[in-house]
């Protein structure tokens, strides 16, 4: 079974914790058939589709690739001032998709997400620093440095952190409309949160404790904190990667 994680970071039923005045909020999309052909992409089934229910619209918004609290705070009870990570899990057998995503530790997918962004933010930096100055750093002193950030960030605990909501879809898609062939799978979604306050405040105490107070760390830790405080998915999967990786560069 092949399966893959977003950030990006997850029961069969949508949990859904009200938070003030909040209105869940549908896509639009129903119907008894819950077929829905987009493309070569057919939706086959749909947790609540047997009752005529419509797909969440945050399910939708997670879909076209929108992760952040801007996006799903307006049409998500529960997400309102959180720091939202959302984890998707992929697979042909749904209770597995389902437990993949139940068992793997959040935290864990969150912290090796945080790793991926300090080794690019640090490379990068030091990429700009050689070629500003025409000197090739020792590789022992960039390996020193990247272990020191690294390092710092690792004590980030995420404590506070909370599901919010999961759901499950079933897709098939074709390479083409007349193909023969196609792929059955079942996606399974989950949003967990923590209060974006608490989160970007353990951020700050992480980088703080690196004693670097030159002008280029200085930079380097502000830069590596608006990546970590923007930071949305978490994936195992390649193509995923990228697509996260790209988001996170346009910040």
């Amino acid at each position: 079974m092949k399966k893959s994680i977003f950030i990006l970071s997850v029961v069969a039923a949508v949990l859904f914790s009200s938070c003030g005045t909040t209105k869940v909020s549908g896509s639009g999309i129903k119907g008894n058939a819950a077929k829905v052909q987009k493309n070569y992409v057919t939706i086959l089934d749909y947790q609540g589709a047997s009752f005529g229910s419509e797909i969440p619209q945050w399910v939708v918004e997670i879909g076209n690739g929108n992760y952040s609290a801007e996006y799903l705070s307006p049409i998500m009870p529960g997400i309102a001032g959180k720091k939202p990570f959302v984890v998707v899990s992929r697979g042909d057998n749904l209770e597995f998709t389902k437990q993949w995503a139940d068992l793997v530790d959040v935290e864990v997918q969150v912290g090796d997400e945080m790793q991926r962004i300090v080794g690019k933010a640090v490379s990068a930096a030091q990429k700009g620093r050689s070629k500003q100055s025409g000197d090739v750093k020792d590789p022992t002193s960039l390996e020193q440095e990247l272990n020191m950030y690294k390092q710092a960030v690792s004590a980030v605990e995420l404590n506070g952190l909370e599901k919010i909501a999961s759901y499950w879809i079933q897709k098939e898609v074709k390479t083409s409309k007349k193909a023969k062939e196609s792929k059955v799978y079942y996606e399974y979604y989950a949003v967990w949160g923590m209060t974006k306050k608490l989160y970007d405040a353990q951020i700050q105490s992480a980088l703080s404790s690196i004693e670097d107070n030159t002008d280029e760390g200085k930079a380097l830790k502000e830069s590596l904190s608006l990546k970590l405080q923007n930071m949305m998915i978490t994936s195992n999967n390649e193509e995923i990667n990228t697509e996260a990786e790209e988001t996170l560069d346009a910040k």
